[in-house]
């Protein structure tokens, strides 16, 4: 026999409207007034399985959308971080799905566009190199493809090694007094922790060294 709706009850949480919904006399769920009139429920409506499954879902998703909205408000999220938020706050895999899929469509979740913003950021704030950049894209749940396409258009070795140097060249007086052979092995240490790649370490380091030497007497 399928269950029919014997109450709803109007209540407020946190300020918000809901309706706790009861099939023959049980509670059965509780959602929000949207999806209460999104589905005209009315007491005396029988409900099977697959009707209470879909009710539940879509008030899922439009909650879980909301908070994930209110996230993307406070700044920009990769996809991988919006799902480990709404993973936190408990929701099912189908639900986080969902939402996902549905703020991609709209354009509130781009992958590319956040990889693009924060290297512009990154590289306006502080000179570092595309490797480390490379591990920070990563971190954020960059596809590899994706970092890698969005990184291809800094792929300058010129500016990079113009970055590593303006680095150096601001820290070199905490050289200055060191022997060559530890000098050089430290500024190696750093621009490598700074994610700028061998070549390009070498070519810096060799020349900090030339502009800095003590000429001839």
């Amino acid at each position: 026999m399928v269950p029919t709706i014997t109450d709803i009850r109007k209540e407020r949480v946190k300020r918000r409207r809901i309706r706790t919904i009861y099939l023959d006399s049980e509670c059965a769920l509780t959602i929000t007034e949207e999806t209460y009139l999104r589905f005209g429920l009315s007491v005396g409506q029988a409900l099977d399985a697959v009707q209470l499954h879909d009710i539940g879902l879509a008030d899922g998703i439009a909650r879980a959308r909301e908070q994930a909205l209110r996230l993307l408000n406070y700044r920009m999220r990769t996809r991988k971080e919006l799902e480990q938020r709404l993973r936190q706050k408990e929701w099912s895999d189908e639900i986080i799905a969902q939402v996902i899929k549905r703020l991609e469509e709209s354009d509130l979740i781009d992958d590319k566009r956040f990889a693009r913003l924060w290297v512009d950021e990154r590289l306006r704030l502080k000179p570092v190199g595309l490797n480390l950049l490379r591990r920070e894209l990563r971190s954020k749940g960059i596809d590899p493809d994706t970092a890698e396409s969005v990184l291809k258009e800094y792929d300058d070795r010129d500016d990079e090694a113009t970055r590593a140097y303006a680095l150096l060249h601001h820290r070199y007086n905490q050289y200055a007094e060191l022997p060559p052979t530890v000098a050089r092995r430290r500024m190696t240490g750093f621009l490598a922790r700074r994610g700028f790649d061998h070549g390009i370490i070498y070519h810096v380091v060799h020349r900090i060294f030339d502009d800095f030497k003590e000429p001839d007497v």
